[in-house]
């Protein structure tokens, strides 16, 4: 932290047991996720690819490796999770 701010709890490190976070990607380009990861990182414990956007994301796969690499977990959520319940 750049100052102290001493009523918060100290943060866990992962793998957390609690006060997991969980970040929504809309649908962030390559480099945005490099700078996503490269920024906050440290604090993601858990990606989710929402609204559908895997679906219309170019490189996905790349995507999903430089989540992988910088161990965070993705998983698929939103719309296509519920089209693929649906369908099932």
């Amino acid at each position: 932290m750049n100052f102290p701010l001493s009523y918060l709890p100290e943060r866990s490190v992962k793998p957390r047991q609690s006060g997991v976070t969980m970040v929504m990607d809309k649908g962030l380009s390559l480099r945005e996720t490099e700078d996503f990861i490269d920024g906050n990182g440290t604090y993601t414990d858990i990606v989710k690819l929402g609204f559908g956007s895997a679906l219309i994301t170019p490189r996905l796969k790349e995507k999903i490796e430089l989540y992988k690499s910088a161990g965070i977990p993705v998983y698929f959520g939103g719309t296509l999770l519920e089209a693929f319940y649906c369908k099932r």
